[in-house]
């Protein structure tokens, strides 16, 4: 802690140097010359006299007022003030040191004249406006380097954070989505936009607030709308094309290779990714590819910070290709007609060595002692995978929403692992050892569709009774997999010594599953007519879904007489088990909103679900006692509220409680499991009579954030609550015999609960113009409680865990950034039992993360990351990882070469500590070593088909008179 203490120093010494730099201000409220009312939203601009670049810019608050500081002294300056309807206003400014500060009280606009025109003499653009209820910003005010990407615009925007994990926030909120035009780009993922798109491409950028769409694919409504951010593009500036390809190799025979391309026009977008590495890089699955190697990637906080710190050493392989097409060109991300389509191959090669600690309290027979399993493995996993997606989406402003989607997924994967445990009572007697040898197969194909129908908002208005949601998903799976296990089994406490298996098993599995649910909202118009039923909402509901596993199970072990494999008839089985799930159910809502202009507006909403649940289950099998035809039935109500308060210029509330019932029945592996015997260390006995168990879940989340205009700082906060209890939960009875083996005989217990809890905040503060500094912290905190036995003494198992984790960044745009970290996590184990058995693990870890741009060419990184873990016997084992990287651009930044070093200080180890129940465990696993790397990348990019000059962005400039 004395080290992030000192790293905060750091960060904030030069923030003291800024402040003392000396400025000056304007201020005062924008009124109408003729009604005498203030006017929210006024665009107040200052502009240099010499050139018209852009100083400051605000705009007025709801009470039509506006504070403008950091202007420089002695510098001839003009303001302009401007709101839609009105004649610009313009003063001109000269502040000195003996009047820093000029307050023009009141100022007055005068409206237009209907097809007024101003008289031309200055043209002055407007860097940020309010069109309606939208925000927009105008990038050709932002004077900035001729490579500079939308990400640079946005962080010299008053009010708007870019923070070190991609998230955007303005005035505190969060920008839930980034479209392009009006629809998602490349996936959705805000850096793909942000760190590619040119700003000189960028006709403006649009802030707003829209519908939130997710809601339709869930009952529990977090939110009623989100904020959204849309770039627009110049009208010549609507097709593009960028990309990176690059290329490293380094010491200890480490490389790496990757290359994307994108394009897009008005109405598709695609994009293709390849690469392959054997540092341990994840970039390649999924959106990853195309995230990770934007333009402006190398320049953002926390670059040079991840990677290389996997478990194990791995080869990594991958294609991806991606394509999305509009079939209308119109920009209202609301209402669209689109399909999307997706090819990911990955191949993985991973080898990965490991040893273990397990140490386990046991209790038998009024005493305790300890139990410790100590394992060394090795293994090789070759896994390949490839992932075909396809959706398409449709709505329109008057019709139905229809969603429709497919994923299909063909995976082969082979393992090769080889372990030994030794384990020993009380650390010094050793009473057994286990080898074991496994090899194995698997090919899988998984198929599954899922898609939905729903009348949209328009129709819900005009014909209450035609409200309908319509959702089907079905899916199909079908695996072989083939494996060979040897195992080697020695007692010293045992009369018989020793045991030898050679088993292999061959198993072919298939699972079907449709389901159909059907949430008919006009049904309440149907029965009551234009009777309100007291303005309470009230929804049919259907759900109906089938699932069917086939499993064909044939095991055979080694005859070592004839040298022969005989089947197993203990394990060899058929088994087919069907369920069938059916819940009908009412739903009811009130909802209330009230709102006071200028002032204040919330909204409450209040949702019940009484549901019933219908489940038929039935088990076919080889063995006849596993042959089971039950029916069970349950009450599954759901409640869900939801409360959003907005205070004008002060700050927001979001709130929502959600809350539900589950019944769960054991399942056939838990009533009648078949014993494997190479399961050496842990046996499961089963229990026929097991009942159903009962799940109640609460869910609650409180957050908070600044909205004001026109401050330096924006902060958020955050709390969220769960809550689950499980009546006849599964546990065990945990019974040891001499030889270290445990045996769990699966009981029903009452009261197994879990609490978790998390806390988060965000603070950020612009220093200058051009500095800002931001504060992160989360807390979370986890209690579970499970009831028990061991060796049939009634055993309760308390576990704790909380996590704090705190960081500070510090930046001064295109010249330095510095981000530090400290994560404090404990997590303690108590076992109550005749006695009382305590283990507690924590974990420490410092990290920090320096960029300087010494030129716009080249760039220095450094990080280091800190690890103290202590283990539950007390060893403490303290890791320094250093990284650094130069990166040097050149070809108009397309061109990069890019020196990096890992693990400078040679002290990688990957360690993972963890306790539950009675047991400590403590793993530590290979990984990377030192390497050193020279990376060359090139970044191809186009953007627009011709050189003819852009037309002057619609509102974004005004004629005025100086």
């Amino acid at each position: 802690m004395r080290t992030f203490l000192l790293l905060c120093l750091v960060v904030l010494f030069p923030t003291v140097l800024m402040a003392q730099k000396t400025t000056g201000g304007i201020k005062g409220t924008i009124y109408d010359s003729i009604n005498d009312y203030a006017l929210q939203s006024a665009s107040i601009s200052v502009y240099k006299q010499s050139d018209s670049s852009i100083v400051e810019f605000q705009l007025s608050n709801t009470s039509g007022e506006f504070d403008i500081k950091n202007l420089p002294p002695k510098v001839p300056l003009y303001m302009v003030v401007s709101h839609t309807g009105y004649r610009p206003l313009v003063k001109n400014l000269l502040l000195d040191s003996l009047n820093l500060i000029t307050d023009f009280k009141k100022l007055f606009l005068f409206q237009k004249a209907e097809n007024e025109m101003d008289e031309v003499v200055v043209k002055a653009v407007q860097p940020i406006r309010m069109n309606g209820d939208t925000l927009e910003i105008n990038p050709d005010a932002f004077k900035l380097d001729s490579n500079a990407v939308v990400e640079d615009m946005l962080m010299r925007v008053p009010g708007l954070t870019v923070w070190g994990d991609g998230t955007i926030t303005m005035n505190g909120r969060k920008l839930e989505k980034v479209y392009v035009d009006g629809k998602p780009f490349f996936g959705g993922a805000a850096q793909t936009a942000t760190q590619n798109l040119p700003k000189n491409a960028i006709e403006k950028i649009q802030l707003y607030q829209e519908k939130d769409l997710s809601k339709v694919q869930q009952s529990e409504e977090k939110t009623d709308s989100l904020y959204a951010m849309n770039i627009k593009l110049k009208a010549d500036k609507k097709k593009g094309m960028f990309g990176k390809i690059g290329a490293g190799y380094g010491t200890d025979n480490r490389y790496t290779g990757d290359g994307v391309m994108q394009f897009y026009n008005k109405r598709t977008q695609a994009g293709i990714a390849a690469g392959i590495n054997n540092i341990n890089k994840e970039e390649g699955t999924g959106e990853n590819a195309f995230m990770e190697n934007t333009f402006k990637s190398n320049f953002r906080v926390f670059f040079g910070g991840r990677g290389g710190g996997a478990d194990g050493i791995t080869r990594r392989t991958y294609a991806n290709a991606k394509i999305q097409h509009s079939f209308s060109e119109s920009d209202n991300s609301q209402f669209y007609n689109r399909m999307s389509a997706d090819y990911g191959y990955l191949n993985t090669l991973r080898n990965v060595l490991t040893n273990t600690t397990n140490i386990q309290n046991i209790t038998q027979n009024n005493s305790s002692y300890k139990l410790s399993n100590i394992g060394e493995s090795r293994g090789m996993n070759n896994n390949t995978s490839n992932n075909v997606k396809f959706m398409y989406e449709n709505r329109k402003q008057f019709g139905n929403f229809v969603n429709l989607t497919a994923n299909y997924t063909n995976q082969f994967t082979s393992n090769e692992n080889e372990s030994t445990t030794n384990v020993f009572k009380n650390d010094s007697t050793a009473i057994s050892t286990a080898i074991n040898r496994n090899r194995s197969t698997t090919v899988s194909d998984n198929l599954n569709m899922f898609g939905f129908i729903r009348s949209n908002d328009a129709g819900q208005l005009q014909d209450p009774r035609k409200n309908f949601m319509l959702f089907f998903n079905g899916g199909y799976n079908n695996s072989s997999s083939n494996s060979n296990t040897v195992s080697r089994f020695l007692s010293y406490i045992d009369t018989i010594p020793s045991d030898l298996i050679d088993r292999k098993y061959n198993t072919l599995n298939r699972n079907y599953n449709a389901s159909l649910t059907l949430n008919y909202d006009g049904f309440k118009s149907l029965i009551f007519g234009i009777y309100n039923f007291f303005n309470i909402d009230v929804s049919l509901a259907n759900d109906i879904s089938i699932s069917r596993s086939e499993m064909d199970s044939r095991v055979a072990d080694l005859d070592t007489l004839n040298n022969l494999y005989q089947a197993n008839d203990l394990l060899t089985n058929n088994n087919i088990l069907t369920n069938f799930y059916y819940k009908p159910g009412l739903s009811f809502r009130k909802s209330i909103n009230k709102s006071v202009w200028e002032k204040y507006n919330y909204w409450f909403s209040m949702g019940v679900e009484l549901k019933y649940q219908f489940l038929n289950q039935k088990n076919e099998s080889s063995f006849l006692f596993r042959n089971i035809d039950r029916n069970f039935t349950a009450f599954t109500p759901n409640l869900n509220m939801n409360f959003n308060y907005n205070k004008n210029n002060a700050y927001r509330i979001n709130s929502y409680l959600w809350a539900n019932m589950q019944q769960t029945p054991a399942s056939i592996d838990q009533l009648y499991p078949l014993v494997d015997s190479t399961n050496r260390y842990n046996i499961i006995a089963g229990n026929p009579n097991l009942k159903a168990s009962t799940n109640t879940y609460a869910n609650w989340n409180f957050d908070i954030s600044r909205a004001k205009m026109n401050t330096k700082s924006n902060y958020s906060a955050g709390i969220g609550i769960n809550y689950n209890n499980t009546a006849n939960a599964v546990s065990d009875n945990l019974v040891y015999d001499s030889s270290g083996r445990s045996i769990r005989y699966l009981i029903n217990v009452d009261n197994q609960r879990a609490i978790s809890g998390n806390f988060n905040t965000r603070f950020s503060m612009n220093l200058t113009k051009l500095s800002n500094l931001n504060f992160s912290y989360r807390l979370n905190l986890s209690t579970n409680e499970r009831p028990g036995f061991i060796n049939s003494v009634s055993s309760t198992s308390t576990n704790n865990s909380i996590s704090n984790n705190l960081s500070a960044t510090y930046s001064l745009i295109d010249k330095f950034n510095i981000t530090i970290g400290e994560t404090i996590a404990t997590n303690r184990s108590v076992q109550q039992s005749i006695s009382r058995i305590s283990s507690v693990i924590r974990n420490y870890t410092t990290t920090g993360n320096i960029n300087y741009f010494i030129t716009k060419e080249l760039t220095l990184n450094t990080s280091l990351n800190y690890q103290n873990n202590i283990a539950a016997n007390g060893n403490s084992v303290k890791v320094n990882i250093w990284n650094a990287n130069a990166i040097y651009r050149f070809m108009q930044q397309k061109a990069e070469l890019k020196l990096s070093a890992f693990d400078l200080l040679r002290q990688n180890k990957n360690i993972t500590n963890f306790v539950r129940e009675n047991a400590a465990t403590t793993t530590i696993s290979n990984g990377l070593q030192q390497y050193f790397m020279v990376t060359f990348s090139y970044y191809p990019r186009k953007f627009g088909g011709s050189n003819r000059p852009s037309p002057p962005p619609s509102g974004g400039a005004i004629m005025i008179v100086r």
